[in-house]
């Protein structure tokens, strides 16, 4: 893959992350696991991603309030993240790709009528929820699908659900950085490289988040469920790989 193309990958990925708060590490993650090995996909797309995420936070006005509301949540995927970066290194992932494929476009499909589907609540679930998408985003780097189908049911302002998504992706980054640190040192393309992307994330990521500020939240839902849309084939279309190749 050309490094031009590389960048203009991330700068996309970056714009469409900064307008919902979510699919830029499955995008940018599933176009790199079609030229390298899963795990090293993975380990690039870390230090970007945390970038947008932690950019994603903004306004930090807002922060304290979320952290309190979807700490539970943030919390629980961190374990499972945990677990799933192991997965990672350890197991091949198509069955859980495909999965998850499955279930989102359910979840897409179901949310096209009027009301969202009804998800388990309590604390209990959350906890539940939190630890499934934890050990799926560490594993694939696909946690946002499940995150969102569970921020979309509880709350109606896109502002928080692009923070809380992000809090919980932020978490979850800094564990994969911990356990892929030795990954990402091989990795042929240098710093120089990785830097570029950054960079070409963050600018993308303010041209994103300015757009967000004009959207209303139907159209944002509307736009959530369609990002929900490609993943889905994406990770069903790694899975198939996964199982072919």
């Amino acid at each position: 893959m050309s490094a031009s193309l590389l960048l203009g990958i991330f700068a996309l990925a970056a714009v469409l992350h900064g307008m919902v708060g979510i699919g830029f590490p499955l995008i940018t993650t599933a176009a790199l696991a079609l030229v390298m090995p899963l795990p090293q996909a993975v380990a690039l797309t870390l230090l970007p991603t945390l970038l947008l995420n932690l950019g994603s936070l903004l306004p930090p006005h807002r922060l304290p309030a979320v952290i309190r509301r979807y700490a539970p949540l943030a919390l629980a995927s961190v374990a499972g993240s945990l677990l799933g970066v192991y997965l990672l290194l350890i197991l091949p992932a198509a069955w859980l790709q495909l999965a998850l494929a499955l279930a989102t476009g359910f979840y897409v499909l179901s949310s096209l009528r009027r009301d969202l589907p009804a998800l388990p609540q309590g604390l209990p679930a959350t906890l539940l929820l939190g630890l499934l998408a934890g050990v799926v985003g560490g594993a694939t780097n696909a946690m946002s699908s499940i995150l969102m189908m569970v921020l979309l049911a509880q709350s109606r302002d896109r502002h928080e659900i692009a923070q809380a998504a992000n809090l919980c992706f932020a978490l979850s980054k800094l564990v994969q950085l911990l356990v892929l640190w030795p990954v990402l040192q091989q990795l042929p393309l240098g710093w120089d490289m990785i830097g570029l992307l950054c960079l070409a994330a963050v600018i993308g990521l303010l041209a994103g988040l300015a757009l967000r500020q004009r959207m209303a939240f139907g159209h944002f839902r509307l736009l959530c469920l369609l990002v929900l849309s490609v993943l889905a084939l994406l990770m069903g279309w790694r899975g198939l790989q996964g199982l072919l190749g």
